[in-house]
């Protein structure tokens, strides 16, 4: 009896994971969370909204997106709509530094999650939001949901960085 408990409970669990990560990578929520972005005013509400979203994304690799798309137009809509709204992305997350740009994706690079640890207002200086074909353009197709930019002048955050990754 306790199997068949654990066994139901661990299927339901995998359903639940399979339908958040279906929500996480579809480009109508990812344009809508930047879009969130956009009207939140406070930088340091905007770098804790960021953290949480790269969070959630890390449950997400890319083998999740590369998934068939399936197309559903509503009524009104062209088929190039359909297409926009049902593709699957991830919006590309960037910490740049002075002659540094790094790549914060916690499925490619787990380690740099001792670095979201470090971002709060003081230590990033601006972030900057880039879509559309000026992301694809400069980041590849892969930044068809957009991409974030955080930029930082701080040294310490720099040199934190340095010394957590070599550890």
């Amino acid at each position: 009896m306790k199997t068949i408990s654990l066994l139901s409970t661990l299927f339901f669990s995998f359903l639940c994971i399979g339908q958040n990560i279906d929500s996480l990578v579809s480009k109508r929520k990812n344009l809508e969370w930047i879009n969130e972005l956009k009207q939140i005013n406070s930088k340091e509400e905007k770098i804790k909204k960021i953290i949480e979203k790269i969070k959630s994304d890390s449950i997400v690799s890319k083998p999740d997106i590369s998934e068939r798309i399936v197309i559903k137009v509503d009524e009104g809509e062209d088929v190039s709509d359909g297409i926009k709204k049902g593709a699957k992305c991830k919006i590309i997350f960037v910490l740049t530094q002075k002659n540094s740009t790094r790549l914060i994706d916690l499925n490619q690079y787990p380690k740099n999650s001792i670095i979201l640890n470090y971002f709060n207002s003081i230590s990033i200086d601006s972030i900057e939001i880039i879509e559309g074909d000026k992301a694809v353009s400069v980041f590849g197709t892969s930044a068809t949901c957009g991409v974030v930019v955080l930029k930082s002048n701080n040294r310490k955050l720099k040199r934190t960085i340095k010394k957590s990754l070599k550890g």
